[in-house]
């Protein structure tokens, strides 16, 4: 599983599975699924995630790697 945010495009992306997207589907505004060819949800990416949580409460345990682009200073 990886995690990224981009503060410049404001998006958070959770790769839930390393798969090949083949389906892509807004399931509401600013929130879009990534589906393998099983139909499996392998990636959701949040669009003006800084509008909808907020991200200095973000607390990541248990992973392996986040990537940061441009972190926000508390």
């Amino acid at each position: 599983m990886r995690i990224h945010f981009s503060q410049d495009a404001d998006a958070l992306y959770i790769r839930l599975k390393e798969d090949t997207i083949q389906n892509t589907d807004e399931i509401s505004d600013d929130i879009i699924f990534d589906f393998n060819s099983n139909g499996d949800v392998i990636g959701i990416e949040i669009l003006s995630a800084s509008k909808k949580t907020d991200l200095k409460q973000l607390i990541i345990q248990e992973f392996d790697r986040v990537m940061v682009e441009n972190p926000v200073s508390i």
